[in-house]
């Protein structure tokens, strides 16, 4: 509104200048005849050019101020009721960079940014892994480790080669593989905190594991909190045992198949903790029958340990979390996305374990979790603080989320604490209405003035200008961004709108990606 007024004031002006031109040329004739010493005409003729261009002047002036009017346009963003704006890429000064992550085809974060983290929230077939996790792990620098989850193997192929031709290590976990490497998580445990920590996540995932697979409800908390002493006190014994007998599934094996009074001739031969944990288990359950529903609860959690397959992935441990610390490394994980709940209970340990170790392990090389299908790899006890303090150990982490609900339907009211925590957050095209709202009310809210005239017959002209605000995008706009836009809200800026970043539209980063490696050929694996 402010350009139409300054416009139809620039338009008054030429209409004057119109009439003013008309009197150049009398002007020059009158100085000719001036000259010839007829000097009356040349006098009226400056004085009426004096004249206008004053009006000229004073009409500009008028339209401008009339009634305060070019004050509350030209007014300072203090003045007004809404000031979102999307940012020029100049203004991201201090948060964009060359070494970080890339998150459109124009921006990209400094490394330092990086560590306070990132979400990107696209559905399903929106081209998170074509415009971000491809190109990320194809541009980040060569001394960086990555711990990558690849449902299909996609990322693996496009990106390997790369990752071997700059020297670092590559190494697969992909439990459906033959030759994948081994985990076993009771291994990675360090004193009693950690053993109890892993029973309640492994019980807490496996209980929601069956949800999601029957739509059922498991054992409810009470029977949780019930059997997690006896897990613990179980896994305790077992952990003082050799290999391949110091696995959760020997711990589930001992509890099943034995009764009560077996159990507790067990633990009386074990650890002092151990012992602690099987009194506090005893004084819950009371009876035998009550003993017997508990650890029916903990068999029905814990059902995937009885599977050949898990049992053999699990009986050592072969990843050993420094080794990204001190080698460059490329760690992909692949689960596949049918078996992503029923893997939960086991995956979710397998991220917090890794995160946590890395947390203790000092300097190295920066380290960088690409998450993509967060909500589907189970639920990572403490992500929130994870995330609140890895920043200072150069730990770098995205999550690739479907939608906002489903990060709350997983973390329920950690879900606020851990998008907190993602300082940049992007959004793709087509988001569920939830995302939408969530992103628009990011947004913020832009000013939006008008003018009201009215008219009188004695010319007794009022004009008043209103603010109102509306939302920079509203959830429908979000949701109707068009076809590879990306949403870029970062920090305390105002948001960004970018191209993504598709890799096969780079020359540099296409080429890169074509050296195709597959993991059945790394592995030498045809299963």
């Amino acid at each position: 509104m402010k350009r139409i007024i300054i416009g139809f004031a620039i338009g008054f002006m030429v209409v004057l200048s119109g009439f003013i031109t008309n009197l150049v040329f009398p002007f020059i004739e009158s100085t000719k005849s001036a000259i010839s010493g007829n000097t009356g005409d040349i006098i009226w003729c400056f004085g009426t050019f004096i004249a206008l261009i004053a009006l000229q002047v004073l009409a500009a002036y008028t339209i401008l101020k009339r009634k305060g009017i070019a004050e509350e346009f030209l007014a300072t963003e203090k003045d007004n009721v809404a000031t979102s704006k999307f940012a020029k890429e100049s203004e991201f000064k201090g948060i964009t960079g060359n070494d970080g992550l890339p998150i459109g085809k124009t921006f990209r974060l400094s490394e330092k940014k990086s560590f306070e983290h990132y979400a990107l929230v696209g559905p399903t077939g929106s081209g998170k892994s074509v415009s971000y996790f491809i190109p990320t792990l194809l541009q980040l620098p060569a001394h960086a480790s990555v711990v990558v989850t690849d449902p299909k193997g996609e990322l693996f192929q496009k990106t390997a080669q790369h990752a071997l031709n700059q020297g670092k290590n590559v190494i697969v976990f992909s439990p459906f593989k033959d030759k994948t490497m081994k985990y076993n998580p009771l291994s990675l445990c360090r004193n009693t905190s950690e053993v109890r920590e892993l029973a309640q996540v492994l019980l807490a995932n496996g209980n929601a594991a069956i949800e999601q697979l029957t739509g059922t409800k498991s054992g409810g908390s009470e029977w949780t909190n019930m059997a997690t002493p006896l897990l613990v006190a179980f896994l305790l014994f077992v952990y003082e045992l050799e290999a391949p007998d110091n696995t959760v599934a020997k711990a589930l094996e001992l509890i099943t198949e034995n009764d009560l009074e077996t159990l507790k001739l067990l633990i009386e031969d074990s650890t002092p903790e151990a012992q602690q944990q099987m009194n506090i288990f005893l004084q819950s359950a009371e009876s035998e029958k009550t003993a017997s529903s508990i650890k029916t609860v903990l068999a029905t959690s814990l059902q995937m340990f009885t599977d050949p397959m898990i049992q053999e992935l699990t009986s050592l441990n072969e990843i050993d979390p420094k080794t990204l610390r001190e080698q460059p490394t490329h760690l992909y994980v692949m689960v596949p996305e049918h078996k992503s709940a029923f893997m939960s209970p086991l995956m979710s340990p397998f991220y917090s374990q890794l995160m946590n170790h890395l947390l203790e392990t000092g300097k190295g090389s920066p380290i960088y979790f690409l998450l993509d299908e967060f909500a589907n790899i189970g639920v990572i006890p403490n992500i929130d603080i994870i995330l609140a303090i890895c920043r200072s150990r150069d730990m770098s982490v995205s999550l690739g989320i479907q939608s906002v609900n489903q990060l709350k339907q997983r973390y329920n009211e950690a879900a606020n604490t851990i998008l907190d925590n993602l300082k940049t957050k992007a959004f793709l095209p087509g988001l569920s209405y939830d995302s939408a709202e969530y992103a628009s009310k990011m947004l913020g809210f832009k000013e939006i003035k008008s003018i009201s005239t009215s008219f009188s017959k004695k010319n007794d002209n009022s004009y008043s200008v209103s603010a109102q605000k509306r939302e920079l995008m509203t959830p429908d706009e979000v949701r109707r961004l068009p076809d590879e836009t990306i949403l870029i809200i970062s920090d305390n800026r105002n948001a960004y709108m970018d191209k993504q970043s598709r890799y096969y539209k780079d020359k540099r980063l296409l080429a890169l990606a074509s050296q195709e490696l597959t993991v059945e050929e790394y592995l030498g694996d045809e299963a």
